[in-house]
């Protein structure tokens, strides 16, 4: 940089006041913190005064001086007492020229009355911090490119904008980093700071500390009189490292440091002293409570103020670290359960290992608890049902309903009994029962059909408390793989939305992917592939429960867009994480997705060993038909897709024998049986239309429109093709009244030529292209399009690149990609 930064931040009125300088007498005062820039404007106040024949004195003039001397003095605050009256007296002469800096110490009032004399014949210059587009324009290269906005963000953060930390940090070596950047701001930082006195280093440790701190508190910290910590204060504030509007990150930067200068000893004494202290007269605030435990200040009553803290509610790791650090060790279980819920899954499972060899039989309880939850977080659910058998029953709700939930996931139904009739030994309080009510829940699915057990299960949705301790599954995602598998999609809409809404507020970091996902499950079975894809956007697979969902998910929406490429792509994606996870109850819906996306290219042998394990838990079970259903429904149409009669034949047997308990297996065995005499050419229009409707009715309206887009292409009848397409285009209108996100209805919509109008107009297509569109994408060919609309193929043909045209679609795949947006009943 040719000129340093301070020079470079000087204000319009500086620049008026150095043109002014030698044409007459001039005060001025420049005020700021360290490292502003006053020194610097005092010597361009000096160079200008020497360009205009002017003598300068840097210090309080004496009787032998020149009477026509200007004063330019800096650090007037430095300057003792006698200096300072000289000074005001001489400011007060109409004829003098006097320009002072000065850091704006409040209650020194030598170099009040000083400033006081100035203030009245000019308004004083306050230096400050540089704004971020100050620092932009330093940072713009000659051929006027900015910075990126981040470079800028992580140098304010590390400055506070503060010109002479700005300075050091554009001197140091490029390419910036955020950590080369905060190290750049603390060494000038603490090479400035070696100036002070042990005294004023003191009062900045501790100003630094807490904003709440003041002289009363840094008085009896350090056994010194008011009035002098009054002072100390006074001249730590002064400098302008500890301003309110500073962020906490850099105030943390001033006090490490601080404490650097001083050294181990010296901050841990001051420390210590300020904690006693604030004891002693009961001033001591959590903040500055968890600040102290952080540092290493370690003592009972510390431990005790955290302590309080803690509990429901209160799930920041940092504070039970802290609370855990100044004493207070028996809140290391706790600590695991906040790490998991705040998303540190590793530092959770490994707080939680450590326990296991607890010799308090709670904390290991607890720690089995937290390792088995994060086990199924990361796909190892045989790793947490082993937890559980090391552990056995334990009186605990939150310990019983857990391992009742990873013993089920398993195929251990039994086990999971015994482990819920263990009678709790601690008070039935909100969580608690809710815990225990989701198991048993969870169990009853088990056991009788999906309505009896959605009733306890929504007994444990109702249960409004705040979650401490964390378990192997969300209540809310259980709710709904139960309602998803037991073909109620109202309520796992229902169920999930008001999850994913909560997620929102609270900025969960466990179970918030997890939600979406399940959320974005739905839609994607009722057909509203962009919305559920949006659902899952950003979704970074932390744990590999979420990996595998997401790939399956993906595959699923793939599969149901004719996209051959991204099938393959997230199918053996999911095939990379599947081969590392112990299938589970709560993995079907994605297992099932990835049997039939497998028949569809050929590689159902890679499943087969998961499958085998699927269906042994399955038996384990007892098949109950809430958890089957889904599986077989995947198994019917994987033969289907391998053209695999006889792979279909148990499947379909199986739906069939568990029509008698549940309507959804009706459904779908009806749909089976449909599906097969449509693809052997058997078409009966009222048979497809109610098999269609039994689909949509349990929430797979995907399916069903492409039974009826299958029916419409197999028949020779023009008038039953034309039947099945307008069941296929009333099942995806259907899709828009199935609610939004927040699971409530949405409007109805308008029907007749003014709604159809509307969507016509949205669409850039003609009504002949959005015919031949919506027959392309019921995966019609060009002959079978010709003969529905009464065209050519050749002339499809020509519709079909006129409207990869009009989309600017460049790939076949794209244009279909881009159709499903337009045609679908939310565009």
């Amino acid at each position: 940089m040719p000129d340093s930064v301070a020079v470079q931040h000087l204000s319009p009125e500086a620049s008026e006041v150095l043109s002014a300088l030698g044409a007459g007498p001039v005060k001025l005062l420049v005020t700021g913190g360290v490292g502003t820039g006053k020194s610097t404007l005092l010597v361009a106040v000096r160079d200008a005064l020497r360009n205009a024949g002017s003598a300068a004195l840097t210090r309080a003039p004496a009787d032998s001086d020149p009477a026509d001397a200007a004063v330019v003095v800096d650090d007037a605050h430095l300057l003792t007492g006698a200096e300072m009256q000289r000074l005001t007296e001489f400011a007060t002469e109409p004829s003098s020229t006097v320009v002072v800096a000065a850091q704006p110490r409040d209650h020194d009032e030598n170099l009040q009355a000083l400033m006081t004399a100035i203030d009245r014949q000019r308004p004083r210059i306050s230096l400050g911090p540089l704004t971020s587009a100050e620092i932009s324009r330093l940072m713009t290269d000659p051929s006027g490119h900015p910075p990126r906005t981040e470079l800028v963000t992580n140098i304010l953060v590390a400055t506070a904008g503060i010109p002479f930390l700005v300075e050091a940090v554009l001197a140091s070596p490029r390419p910036y980093s955020a950590p080369a950047i905060a190290q750049a701001a603390l060494f000038a930082l603490i090479d400035r700071l070696r100036r002070l006195g042990e005294s004023e280093l003191d009062a900045l440790l501790i100003a630094s500390l807490s904003r709440d701190l003041g002289a009363a508190d840094l008085a009896a910290a350090l056994d010194i009189p008011a009035d002098e910590a009054r002072l100390l204060i006074d001249r730590a504030r002064a400098t302008g490292l500890v301003e309110p509007a500073h962020s906490p990150h850099f105030l943390r930067a001033v006090h490490r440091a601080v404490a650097q200068i001083l050294g181990n000893a010296r901050h841990h004494d001051v420390e210590t002293a300020l904690l006693r202290s604030q004891i002693a007269m009961s001033t001591l605030s959590p903040d500055l409570a968890l600040r102290l435990a952080e540092h290493g200040v370690r003592d009972e009553q510390l431990a005790e103020v955290l302590r309080r803290q803690t509990g429901p509610g209160r799930a920041d790791p940092a504070l039970y670290r802290a609370a855990i650090d100044a004493g207070a060790v028996e809140l290391r279980a706790q600590l695991a359960d906040a790490l998991a819920l705040a998303g540190e899954s590793s530092a959770a499972a490994s707080e939680a290992d450590a326990l296991l060899a607890s010799d308090d039989p709670a904390e290991r309880a607890a720690a089995v608890r937290v390792a088995a939850s994060v086990a199924m977080l990361n796909g190892n659910s045989a790793q947490a049902a082993e937890l559980f058998g090391w552990l056995g029953p334990y009186p605990d709700a939150a310990v019983s309903a857990a391992a009742a939930i990873v013993l089920t996931a398993t195929g251990d139904a039994a086990a999971a009994e015994r482990a819920l009739a263990v009678t709790s030994s601690g008070p039935p309080t909100a969580a608690s029962r809710a815990a225990r009510t989701l198991a048993e829940g969870l169990l009853a699915t088990l056991h009788g059909p999906y309505p009896a057990a959605a009733t306890k299960l929504g007994a444990a949705m109702a249960a409004e408390y705040s979650a401490a301790q964390v378990l192997p599954d969300s209540p809310a995602a259980l709710v709904t793989l139960a309602a998803l598998h037991g073909g109620d999609p109202v309520r796992a809409r229902s169920v999930i939305s008001r999850a994913v809404r909560a997620d929102r507020d609270s900025e969960d970091s466990l179970y918030g992917h997890r939600h979406r996902l399940l959320l974005g499950w739905t839609k994607m079975q009722d057909g509203q592939f962009a919305a559920a894809a949006g659902d899952i956007s950003g979704i970074d697979g932390t744990h590999r429960r979420d990996t595998l969902w997401t790939a399956g998910l993906r595959t699923a929406l793939a599969r149901r867009g004719g996209d051959a490429g991204a099938l393959q792509k997230h199918w053996y994606a999911a095939m990379e994480v599947l081969v590392e996870y112990s299938v589970d109850l709560f993995s079907l819906l994605p297992l099932g997705e990835l049997w039939v996306a497998s028949a569809r290219i050929g590689q159902q042998d890679r499943l087969a060993p998961a499958l085998e394990q699927a269906f042994g838990l399955l038996d384990a079970l007892g098949n109950p038909p809430t958890w089957s259903v889904p599986l077989r429904w995947a198994g019917v149409h994987a033969g289907i897709l391998a053209n695999d009669p006889a792979a279909v034949a148990p499947h379909g047997q199986a739906l069939t024998a568990a029509a008698a308990q549940s309507p959804f297996a009706k459904a779908l065995a009806m749909a089976g049986r449909t599906w097969l005499r449509v693809l052997a050419g058997q078409i009966d229009g009222d048979e497809v239309g109610a098999s269609a409707r039994g689909l949509a009715q349990f929430g797979l309206t995907a399916d069903a429109t492409r039974l009826a887009g299958q029916a419409a292409l197999q028949t020779s009848d023009p008038k039953v093709s034309g039947l099945m397409l307008q069941v296929a285009r009333d099942l995806k209108l259907s899709v828009g009244d199935s609610g939004g996100d927040d699971g409530q209805p949405s409007a109805p919509e308008v029907s007749g030529p003014a709604s159809t109008g509307a969507r016509q107009m949205s669409s850039p297509l003609s009504d002949r292209e959005r015919e031949v569109a919506e027959l392309l994408l019921l995966g019609m060919p060009y002959r079978d399009i010709g003969a529905q609309l009464f065209i050519s193929a050749k002339t499809v043909e020509h519709h079909v690149a006129r409207i990869r045209r009009r989309l600017g679609a460049e790939s076949r795949s794209e244009m279909l990609s881009m159709l499903r947006a337009i045609m679908s009943p939310q565009s």
